[in-house]
């Protein structure tokens, strides 16, 4: 096994400070990662190692799972599980057998971790997790009520984010079941049973639950989906450019859809401002905008979102960006 220390070694101090500001975020786009990533394997192959050993030592997945745990960055913790995606990774929602307080990996399986669900304690999570930890997995959901005492709020919570999906029972169904449970004890005490006790099992009316269920609970408990976001977007994302048509078209005027990453305010010389926007096409590929004074006071971004964006392409030093007269933010389709 190849250690990573034969590619940071071959780095000189200013490829090294490149690697520092890259993993920092003060670079947008990838180049940077490219480039350096190329020099890792270039150096392999001169130490006589071939593509296959040297990606052994290459852990882009636990990488960024790293940076998630480590909370730094510019970016929104959106972004690199946006780029954790782009791995061979599958990144699932939190599980209340299976995950812990942070993001953790496990081969290929990513689990978000219960610190990014808005609404839950600490004091909740941690005493949750060393009951399972101490106990065993929990067994389904009548059993979680009763092990962990856990009130109505954060239970609809979990449930709303897919932790009890072990169970097999959609959301809906064990929404309704927490709800009726809940009354029906009215504990706030945990209560381990000393025999295994059968679930209780309720005849439902069919209960469907839909992908876009899925991903409008995430956004509003995590802030984002975790699935293909641009499923939702109210419009023809293969309508619009994206980032591989930018060279192509310089100078000319296009529409592109962009889903919101960040933006920089800078003063102008006359005092104005003016703002540099990041956002991703539908291949999530970076797209750089220019918002000038003028354009930006009736076009004004709105929070994240997708936007629909028409500009002109212009370059500068090999790098494309569209200089944005039009900036409109889109909504998502209803549900089915």
């Amino acid at each position: 096994m190849i250690k990573i220390a034969h590619y940071f070694g071959k780095l000189d101090m200013g490829e090294a400070d490149v690697l520092r500001r890259a993993m920092s975020g003060k670079y947008r786009g990838q180049k940077h990662f490219e480039l350096i990533r190329e020099k890792y394997f270039h150096n392999c192959r001169e130490e006589g190692y071939p593509d296959e050993i040297a990606q052994e030592a290459y852990f882009p997945a636990e990488f960024m799972v790293a940076v998630i745990n480590n909370f730094g960055g510019f970016y929104s913790r959106e972004l690199y599980f946006h780029e954790l995606k782009k791995t061979v990774a599958r990144v699932e929602p939190p599980c209340i057998n299976e995950g812990a307080y942070l993001t953790t990996i496990r081969e290929d399986r990513v689990h978000v971790g219960f610190i990014h669900i808005d609404g839950l304690e600490k004091t909740f999570l941690e005493s949750m997790l060393a009951e399972r930890d101490c106990h065993g997995p929990f067994l389904h959901l009548h059993n979680f009520i009763e092990r962990t005492g856990v009130e109505l709020e954060p239970l609809n919570r979990l449930i709303r984010i897919g932790a009890l999906r072990f169970t097999g029972r959609n959301k809906k169904e064990l929404l309704w079941e927490a709800n009726f449970l809940q009354k029906k004890t009215g504990r706030r005490t945990v209560d381990i049973p000393l025999f295994e006790e059968p679930p209780i099992h309720f005849q439902l009316p069919e209960l469907a639950q839909s992908p876009m269920d899925d991903a409008l609970d995430e956004i509003e408990l995590l802030g984002f989906p975790l699935g293909n976001g641009w499923d939702w977007v109210d419009a023809d994302p293969d309508s619009f450019a994206g980032a591989p048509e930018l060279a192509q078209s310089l100078g000319q005027t296009i529409d592109v859809l962009g889903y919101y990453i960040t933006n920089k305010a800078v003063r102008t010389i006359r005092s104005d401002t003016m703002y540099f926007g990041t956002f991703l096409d539908k291949r999530g590929q970076w797209l750089d905008t220019v918002h000038f004074p003028g354009s930006f006071q009736w076009s004004p971004f709105e929070g994240a979102g997708f936007y629909s964006l028409r500009g002109t392409v212009v370059e500068e030093f090999g790098v494309y960006s569209i200089e944005v007269g039009e900036c409109r933010k889109l909504g998502i389709r209803g549900r089915e």
